[in-house]
């Protein structure tokens, strides 16, 4: 019996310390013993449709509904035993952080928006003075700021 011959009917799994696994390959299996293809994972699930089963139909985190959904399709997956423990954890603290994050994204936005108003104060209120510039009014230009619209009443005949 050849030396190739022989190998070719055992297990070709190799240890972390780079040994041989020396029993015969399985009958149903080209390549590994039934103690081997029992420890091969079964097909691992599609990263493309788990990862869109955890999303949905989420396209940002900047929301806690949407932090919350992400959470909640999380553990559904990993009650199914689709994700893994650890994975789940790092999942899990990264949404976390996205929470925490959202008081801060806010208060910036906030911000934003009424830095944004103020200048648009100041370039309606320029407009208005240049308007009555123009018009010879420099004083007038406060009162161009629209009043309130009196209702018309009808006297009724009583």
């Amino acid at each position: 019996m050849s030396a190739k011959h022989h190998t070719d009917q055992h297990c070709q799994h190799i240890s972390p310390r780079g040994q041989r696994c020396r029993m015969l390959r399985a009958a149903d299996h080209v390549s590994l013993c039934t103690h081997h293809l029992r420890q091969v994972p079964a097909a691992q699930p599609d990263t493309e449709a788990l990862a869109a089963e955890l999303l949905g139909s989420l396209d940002d985190f900047s929301t806690a509904d949407s932090v919350n959904q992400l959470l909640g399709n999380l553990v559904k997956q990993l009650a199914r035993k689709r994700i893994e423990r650890l994975d789940a954890i790092a999942l899990a603290y990264i949404c976390q952080l996205l929470l925490n994050s959202l008081s801060p994204l806010k208060k910036e936005l906030r911000a934003e928006g009424d830095e944004q108003a103020r200048i648009n104060d100041e370039k309606l209120q320029a407009e208005l003075q240049a308007w009555a510039r123009r018009k010879g009014r420099p004083d007038d230009s406060n009162d161009l700021v629209p009043q309130a619209v009196p209702t018309l009443t009808l006297d009724r005949p009583s």
